[in-house]
């Protein structure tokens, strides 16, 4: 019989759940980290028992032991010596003992945990630290610094933007205010609220985020969780996860699965992206080439650009009006000397620029003024560019003039069959700066990839769907970048849903290829020109 204190015992007690004595924590980890060849055997049960549990054959098959074989092969060199191991026990069928109840679900929660050091061990210890942030402000007023480190116990408690959080081992976490995540190890967080991604390379294998009604153990994987009130959401956007729901069996989850973690167990979670951003902007390092179109004339048609990177002739823009149509924009008093009065009525502006293609970073700024009284038809669009014939071809700025799709007279960027909408109601009749991001990324998505901010501050959004976004500037039906008309319409006789131009005043627009920073747009919303890092 296997005595109480011995480290065999203690790692069984620890994977049921219960919790140990420091001086158990000590005995256990000094077993493990001081015997090679216990560790060994521990690395080879929890490798081989989850190859077992995840094959879609019988585990007593030679078809199965003949698939791990083959697998085994693309292991590196420096692991020749465990494959050869694991090979051996496959051929003596050395696992079955293993796979009784107990075993297999013991093994199934350990995941790498011997990589870690259990929290008591490391109390008070750096074990993370913050590597980015995109308007963030703590729950104190301070903007976290980057470089800071955190120790076990630290609750990162985020109020708004996002920070990203680099623990030891190699995860990295994407935490989106409001939130509160506890430091718990160098492998392991709590999320008390909020939402968060998680980034897990296979040195953090095994990483775990515990919450409401349970916790996730990665896998090899890019997962999301939200933690609200009692409850914990959890999605996976790559690889695989195990959920652990409180006082229920561990439920794997693939790509796109998701569940709700409970207090009273599991239930079923929608399987669409739950709208988490899975990366920061990276700092911007070089000169961004921009367009800026003041609208200063204050007479005639013609509105010049200015700028640099981008050739202006080609951006000049001209008023216009939709064919079947001669209503033109007009002039009137701007945020800073002239501006623009469109009156939803077929009128725009178009310039002969293409925009900005593919998933290629970008910031589209203007200040606009939007009547208490816009309606459905007249929300579209402030800038826009692309042909409208595939989604995802697109870039539009708009006022989002629909509730289906979300909050009626917030900030909408649109990416034609996707969409974000911001929560804030633009429709005061005063002015308003807006911007819309998007920061580089392969694959970029309007629900992971896009920023909004409304007067020099990052927008929460109410509304986001999942679409991939590849701008197209180069086929026959791309529409250049125009001011004030939805990129879908071709003339006043299209009747779909009669949302042709937008009604309202607009100023100062900028056109920038390169991801702006809430700085970076204050900047641009204070002075009309783009700050150079």
């Amino acid at each position: 019989m296997t005595p109480p204190g011995d480290p065999a015992s203690l790692l069984a007690r620890h994977l049921a759940g219960e919790t140990l004595t420091t001086a158990e924590w000590d005995l256990l980890r000094q077993s493990l980290t001081s015997s090679p060849e216990a560790l060994d055997v521990a690395v080879d049960q929890v490798v081989m028992e989850r190859l077992l549990r995840h094959a879609a054959v019988d585990a007593g098959s030679a078809a199965f032991a003949g698939e791990v074989t083959a697998r085994l092969g693309s292991v590196r060199a420096d692991g020749e010596g465990w494959s050869r191991d694991v090979i051996h026990h496959l051929s003596r069928r050395r696992w079955k003992p293993w796979l009784t109840a107990g075993a297999a679900a013991a093994l199934a929660l350990l995941g790498f945990w011997w990589l870690q050091s259990p929290p008591s061990a490391v109390a008070g210890q750096p074990v993370a630290s913050i590597t980015g942030v995109t308007s963030a402000l703590l729950l104190d007023g301070t903007v976290p610094q980057l470089g800071t480190p955190l120790p076990t116990g630290h609750h990162v408690r985020l109020k708004s933007g996002f920070a990203a959080i680099r623990f030891r081992q190699g995860a990295e976490v994407i935490l989106e205010g409001s939130a509160d995540l506890e430091i718990t190890g160098p492998n392991r967080a709590t999320l008390h609220a909020g939402s968060a991604v998680a980034r897990v390379p296979e040195s953090a294998h095994g990483f775990t985020i515990d919450g409401p009604g349970g916790k996730v153990v990665d896998l090899g994987t890019e997962f999301a969780v939200r933690a609200t009130g009692r409850q914990m959401d959890v999605h996976v956007l790559e690889g695989s996860v195990e959920a652990h729901p409180e006082g229920q069996s561990m439920i794997p989850l693939g790509v796109n699965g998701a569940v709700r973690l409970t207090e009273n167990g599991s239930a079923p979670s929608e399987t669409s992206p739950l709208g988490f951003l899975t990366s920061l902007p990276p700092p911007r390092t070089t000169p961004a080439s921009w367009l800026h179109w003041s609208f200063d004339e204050g007479t005639g048609t013609s509105l010049s650009a200015t700028g640099t990177g981008f050739p202006a002739g080609p951006a000049t823009g001209r008023m216009a009006s939709l064919p079947g149509s001669t209503n033109l924009p007009a002039w009137t008093a701007g945020i800073r000397g002239t501006g623009l009065s469109l009156q939803g009525k077929n009128d725009f502006v178009q310039t002969g620029f293409p925009g900005i293609s593919g998933s290629s970073p970008r910031t589209v700024a203007c200040w606009v003024k939007v009547p208490h009284d816009l309606q459905p038809t007249e929300g579209f669009a402030l800038v826009s560019w692309g042909p409208h014939d595939e989604p995802g071809d697109t870039w539009q700025v708009s006022i989002n003039p629909w509730p289906e799709d979300g909050p009626a007279g917030r900030l909408r960027v649109g990416t034609h069959e996707g969409h974000v909408v911001g929560i804030t109601d633009l429709r005061d009749n005063q002015w308003h700066h807006v911007a819309a991001v998007l920061y580089g990324g392969q694959p970029a998505n309007v629900a992971t990839h896009v920023l909004l901010y409304v007067d020099g501050r990052l927008e929460p959004a109410a509304i986001k769907t999942v679409r991939s976004i590849n701008t197209n500037t180069s086929s026959r039906d791309a529409q250049r970048v125009a001011f004030g008309k939805n990129s879908a319409i071709r003339s006043a006789w299209d009747q779909w849903n009669n949302a042709h131009t937008f009604r309202g005043l607009l100023d100062e627009i900028t056109l920038c290829g390169a991801a702006l920073n809430e700085a970076e747009i204050r900047h641009l919303m204070q002075t009309g020109a783009v700050l150079e890092p």
